[in-house]
Parts: structure tokens; C-alpha cells; sequence
């Protein structure tokens, strides 16, 4: 991927080490978290890493008075009598009614004490508490941690352990043998199995039932336990006892585990149109789809007029994904740039390869569930004139979100900056507004496609001069073209209509490209 969108741009996806945050639930991956009991050392420890972290890289400036003791009420949500808050000058610590101890709180640049003041103030708590003596370590953190990053904004979080091994799973993929399973009947049984994957070349079926991996039986053991008997170590073995239909006794099978990364990629074929299926981005997304359009008008897939991209409940994921995605379909322009607080946080990327596509029309899909690397993708690709989007507003997920990995193996993730589409308008709360609106279809009857282009044009202009990141305004401009979390049929027979008719095609894709996006050149700052 180096070559096609040059070293400079991958340099400072990296520099920067940010990752857009995933929407949505995860596969559940890695053991089970840790029951170790609560260490006030520990503690501390996470503590201060995570509000470094949050002072120096939180998009808007903050100081640790403003969200720690914040954070200490959060133990409420375990003891209800438990409280913590500041009294003159210091941090008086209750629970009934009863002080437990008054805290002198530390300077706002000193982290450690901060931290410090968090574990005496669980410590106190814990002496008192029965609820709070009983909490396991990631209760507590999770109490505190989500408590003071919940009032900054919808985005920022802490994920535990399990939590943080899900959504590395997703972005970078796990240990693994590449098998969908059915959890409905007691034993896990094999739906499907993945291509290129030990699965695959084990041999084993859809339809098959596991009993037992490693030795251990799997009956009576939950989802995610299963799931974590499955998954280790690349490379390592795994021994896997399995019922097999037409076989008297279970077959014992051995393979090798491999590194499994979700298919985020799908296509199918609707008479001469190619539609592709992105519902995700990790790090493979980019690669697939080049695989996938590498094949289109090859006797592989011959005689293909235009393409579909479909990324409607698509969450998100990388942002280097979803910068190499829209380069697949640019020779040149401005994809995204990112604002931030923090000088590491200002990013502007440009395509830099070719058009993978050879230019067949393309039209987007979204709905009210297209989020984060989704919308800049299809931001790219309207503002550059290089494709018509269909469907409804997308969710509006516009921030980039640093990523921290804390002592505990859990995740502080942090809003770290804005995306702002190749025509300046920041995506945050707005989204992306289609060219042809289907959620409101019923409202129009009798309206021609090129009326809804004409009015789709006049929308994308009021778009595009919107300011600031008020919510307000932006629900009022998003009540024109509704989100909505269906994936109506009616999307692929409009995108069919629209690329069949030449001349409509034209006048929505001149309709979309804002006069900065025609030639923004590398180093220009998008306005």
C-alpha cells in the first residue's frame, strides 16, 4: 500500500497513532479478564497514565481538577452511599453521611498525585464499603474511568480488558482457526468456514459440532469461553475433537493457529453493476477491495458498466483504511484532514495512486448507521466529483480517536481531533448528506430523479457553508434527509437508474464537487 498513497501519508497515519473508533460490538476474543485482587499500586499506575493521556491529547484543553474527582463519584454506580467532592480546597470522601477522609488535592501538571488521591479516596471507600471491597479491579476502574470521561464528549472512553482485547481483535485481527460458529444448542457448530484459513485447509465443515478443544470439553462452557479456547498464539496448535454427521465417533483434528482478519469485503454481481460490500475497515479493507477491483471486466467478472459501494451500516474502523479506500477511486485530491489540539493531530491526506476502477460510474450507499471511516470515504468521493451517494444522512461519527494502552491491558480512548471532508465541512454531528435522499421517498411521489438531483445539489451547498459544531443547527440541516438504520432495496434500484442514465449520472456528480475540491494540490489547507 506504501506505493499508492505515498510514504509520507502512512509516516504520518503512524506519527500520529490514532485509529478511528469503532462503532458497535465486537467479537469476543483473548481470556478471560484478570480476577486478581484490587492493588492500590496498580491503581495508581493506571490512574496516572490515563490522565496524562487525557490532559495532553484530549482535543480541547483540560486540567485534571476539571474531570478526576468527577471521576471518584463514579463509585456511586457501585455503593450508592458512597460520595466524593470538593469542600473547601480539598476532596472530602463519605459514605452515608460519614466522612472517611479529606484529601488535599495535588498541582494540576502533578498526574501521579492525582492518581494517588484516586486510590486513597477507593481505599477509604473500600474500608467502609462492602460493595466497593467486593468490586473487582476492572469495576472500579470502569467506574472512575468512564465517570470522568463521560461529560467530555460521546466518544471518549475506557474499555476494560475484555473490552480492549475485542476491539483490537477487530482492527488487527487474532490467533485463530476461521470458523463461524452457532452457540444455539449447547455446542458450539460450525456455520461456515473461512477461506485460506487452517479451517479451510483442515478440512473441516459447516455443519460440524466442537467438543472439545485442547483436550478441555467445550459443554456447558459460555460464548466467550469457547471463544478464548479457540483463539491463542499465531502459530500455536490446536487439538479439536469433532462430531461429524456420517461419522460413528468424533474425529480428531490437528492444525496450526493462524492470524484470522474479519472479511470486511463482499461482492455480488446485479446484471452489468459490481456491488461491493464494505462493513468495516481493519487493516486488511483496503487490500480486498484492490483484490475485488482487480477482477472487474476480467473473465472473472466480465462486462461490469458500473459500480455500486454499498456502506450502509458500515461503522468505521482505521483511518489509514479508509485514506486507502477512497485513494482506490482517486488519481489525485484532497481525501480528509484532520484538526486537532494537539500539533500531532493536524493531518491532511491526498490520493497519490491511480483509479483502480478505470473510472466505471460509481455510486455510494449510506444510511443513518454509516459512521467514521464510512463518511470519509463517501465525503472523498462526492466532494471529488467521483461518485453520486445514495441513501440517507450518515451517522455523523467525525472525530478521530486516540488510542492508549494502559498498565492493565484495557484502553483510555480519547478524542483526539476532527475530520473535515475535502470541501472544509467538518463531519462531527452533520454527517454526510446524499445527492439522492431515499429515506424521504414517500414525501416526494411523482418526483423526478432529476429533480432530486437539482434539490440534492442545493442541500450540499447549504452543506458545505455550515459552520461551527453547534448540534442544533446540525439536526435541522439532518432533518432533510433523515437517517435510517434500513438497507432498503429501492437504494440499489436507484443507484441502477442513476448510472444507467448517462446524463443524470453527470449532472449529480457536477452537482457534487465544490469549486475548492476541483484542485486542492498537496499541501493546501482545506477551507
Amino acid at each position: 500500500m506504501t506505493t499508492r498513497y505515498g510514504d509520507r501519508i502512512l509516516r504520518n497515519i503512524r506519527r500520529a497513532a490514532v485509529a478511528v473508533a469503532l462503532i458497535g460490538a465486537a467479537c469476543a476474543t483473548g481470556g478471560p479478564a484478570s480476577n486478581v485482587g484490587y492493588e492500590t499500586d496498580t491503581a495508581s499506575r493506571i490512574f496516572a497514565r490515563a490522565y496524562e493521556n487525557v490532559v495532553n491529547k484530549y482535543i480541547e484543553p483540560l486540567e485534571p481538577s476539571s474531570f478526576v474527582v468527577a471521576g471518584m463519584g463514579g463509585l456511586a454506580e457501585l455503593d450508592a452511599d458512597f460520595h466524593a467532592a470538593m469542600n473547601d480546597g480539598a476532596v472530602l470522601v463519605t459514605h452515608g453521611g460519614t466522612a472517611l477522609a479529606r484529601l488535599p488535592p495535588p498541582a494540576n501538571d502533578d498526574f501521579t498525585g492525582w492518581a494517588r488521591l484516586t486510590s486513597q479516596a477507593i481505599d477509604a471507600g473500600r474500608e467502609r464499603s462492602a460493595a466497593l471491597r467486593t468490586a473487582s479491579p476492572e469495576d472500579l476502574y470502569k467506574a472512575v474511568l468512564n465517570r470522568a470521561l463521560s461529560k467530555l464528549d460521546r466518544h471518549s472512553r475506557y474499555a476494560g480488558v475484555r473490552s480492549a482485547r475485542d476491539y483490537r481483535a477487530r482492527r488487527e485481527g487474532f490467533g485463530g482457526i476461521g470458523v463461524r460458529l452457532n452457540f444455539e444448542h449447547g455446542l458450539p457448530q460450525v456455520i461456515s468456514v473461512l477461506p485460506d484459513t487452517p479451517a479451510e485447509r483442515n478440512r473441516i465443515e459447516a455443519g460440524d459440532v466442537l467438543r472439545q478443544v485442547d483436550g478441555v470439553p467445550l459443554e456447558g462452557l459460555d460464548r466467550n469461553a469457547v471463544i478464548w479456547r479457540l483463539r491463542g498464539d499465531v502459530g500455536s496448535e490446536a487439538v479439536l475433537l469433532v462430531s461429524r454427521k456420517g461419522h460413528p465417533e468424533p474425529v480428531r483434528i490437528t492444525l496450526r493457529r493462524a492470524l484470522i482478519v474479519s472479511q470486511t469485503v463482499h461482492v455480488k454481481r446485479e446484471g452489468p453493476l459490481a456491488v461491493i460490500s464494505l462493513t468495516g475497515f481493519n487493516q486488511r479493507t483496503a487490500r480486498n477491495l484492490n483484490r475485488v477491483l482487480g477482477e472487474i471486466n476480467t473473465p472473472k467478472m466480465p462486462g461490469i458498466t458500473g459500480i455500486i459501494l454499498d456502506m450502509r451500516g458500515n461503522p468505521g474502523g482505521l483511518l489509514d483504511q479508509a485514506v486507502a479506500v477512497a485513494d482506490s477511486f482517486l488519481g489525485r485530491g484532497r481525501i480528509v484532514s484532520t484538526r486537532g489540539r494537539h500539533p500531532d493531530s493536524f493531518q491532511m491526506f491526498n490520493a497519490g495512486g491511480r483509479d483502480l476502477a478505470n473510472g466505471l460510474p460509481l455510486v455510494v450507499l449510506i444510511n443513518g448507521q454509516s459512521a467514521s471511516a464510512a463518511e470519509i470515504v463517501a465525503a472523498a468521493l462526492q466532494d471529488q466529483g467521483r461518485a453520486v451517494v445514495v441513501g440517507s444522512n450518515s451517522y455523523g461519527k467525525g472525530t478521530v480517536q486516540n488510542i492508549t494502552r494502559l498498565p492493565n491491558d484495557g484502553e483510555l480512548i480519547l478524542t483526539w481531533s476532527r475530520f473535515h471532508a475535502p470541501s472544509g465541512y467538518a463531519l462531527e454531528n452533520l454527517g454526510v448528506m446524499p445527492n439522492f435522499c431515499t429515506s424521504r421517498l414517500s414525501e416526494g411521489k411523482g418526483e423526478t430523479l432529476d429533480a432530486q438531483a437539482l434539490r440534492g445539489a442545493i442541500v450540499l451547498t447549504a452543506w458545505r457553508t455550515h459552520s461551527g459544531y453547534d448540534a442544533k443547527s446540525a439536526r435541522a440541516m439532518r432533518a432533510r434527509c433523515p437517517g435510517v438504520a434500513e438497507k432498503p432495496d429501492q437504494d440499489i434500484a436507484i443507484a441502477a437508474v442513476v448510472m444507467a442514465n448517462k446524463g443524470l449520472y453527470a449532472r449529480a456528480v457536477g452537482a457534487s464537487v465544490p469549486s475548492v475540491a476541483s484542485s486542492p494540490g498537496p499541501g493546501t489547507a482545506a477551507r
